[in-house]
């Protein structure tokens, strides 16, 4: 007779290969990067390093565009004033130079690298 400790161990080690492959991904990323099998391809962002490691920007690029690209997409009109916070994909700190990782989190929530000394809130930005 098997042992309710084997069993709970048995099961979890059949569930970790499935477990592992279901890392919190954000849906619109999802959809890219599962193939027809349903297994994630971490590859299209971590290449073919550690899975733990902290993606390129050229990762990003190669489906988002490069980073003066992005920073075209989200700039604000001129006219404006101070009432609309500033680009966040060019900042008067660091240009279009930030890495995407530093505010763009896949696996936790994305933080605004700016609130460090700053209170932006960018409503649109994908959390």
């Amino acid at each position: 007779m098997l042992k309710p400790v084997f069993i709970l161990l048995l099961g979890f080690m059949l569930a970790t290969p499935m477990a592992a492959n279901a890392m919190n991904i954000k849906d619109y990323h999802k959809k890219v990067m599962t193939d027809t099998n349903g297994k994630v391809d971490c590859a299209a962002c971590h290449g073919d390093e550690k899975r733990k490691t902290v993606p390129d920007a050229t990762r990003c690029s190669s489906c988002h565009g490069a980073p003066q690209d992005v920073a075209k997409q989200t700039q604000r009109p001129a006219d404006a004033g101070h009432s609309v916070e500033p680009n966040p994909h060019d900042s008067l700190h660091y240009g279009t130079d930030l890495p995407c990782t530093y505010c763009h989190q896949e696996h936790k929530e994305s933080k605004v690298y700016c609130n460090q000394c700053h209170e932006f809130t960018y409503p649109q930005m994908k959390r």
